[in-house]
């Protein structure tokens, strides 16, 4: 897998199909965290099926989001910028904006922006989830596939990247299949070796 000058090839590893969201990451390190879901140890299959509804909802409200703006970056220019988005505790989406002087800053270094920005927010609670999306390309089949690569975090215990392949035919946009996997927390939770959401 190649991203934006190297970013994300760490997480490397067999892709699944669509937006993964294994239980498995609602079942681990819990009582490490006192603000998370699991904090009590206890979760049943009512409690695990509104936790994953409540998840997806808000990361596919995100991802929608930066879709929509990297189609019309790209249906205008060609081209899309690294650009974030966040739930806010009113469940409403925003775009983050970083200062007008790093606006001008190289893709690369803008996602770690992103990134210390979103931690940032996380940390005091003042959002439910984040997603970073930033030009990137895969490898299937032999072949290059220009692609967007969307990292996202949710509070309630799901971390993940998914790589969306992008065409742009006769000056429109268009976007295909999400491949996903799961990355380590770095925004809402520190990651560890065996944290929820964690590959290893």
């Amino acid at each position: 897998m190649k991203t934006c000058n190297g970013i994300g090839k760490r997480f490397v590893s067999a892709f699944i199909i669509g937006c993964a969201i294994s239980t498995a990451a609602f079942a681990q390190d819990a009582i490490d965290r006192e603000d998370h879901v699991l904090a009590d140890g206890k979760l049943d299959d009512k409690d695990l099926a509104a936790v994953v509804a409540v998840a997806q909802q808000h990361l596919k409200e995100m991802t929608d989001a930066a879709v929509v703006k990297a189609g019309d970056e790209l249906e205008e220019a060609g081209i899309f910028r690294p650009m974030a988005f966040m739930v806010m505790k009113s469940d409403r989406v925003q775009q983050m904006r970083l200062a007008d002087e790093a606006e001008e800053a190289p893709g690369q270094v803008k996602v770690l922006m992103y990134r210390a920005g979103l931690k940032s927010i996380a940390r005091r609670g003042e959002i439910h989830a984040a997603i970073i999306a930033y030009p990137g390309s895969v490898e299937k089949d032999g072949e290059t596939i220009r692609a967007m690569a969307l990292e996202h975090e949710h509070r309630l215990g799901v971390s993940g990247i998914k790589l969306i392949p992008v065409k742009l035919q006769e000056g429109e946009a268009s976007f295909g299949e999400p491949m996903s996997q799961d990355k380590p927390f770095q925004i809402f939770y520190d990651g560890k070796e065996n944290s929820a959401g964690s590959s290893n």
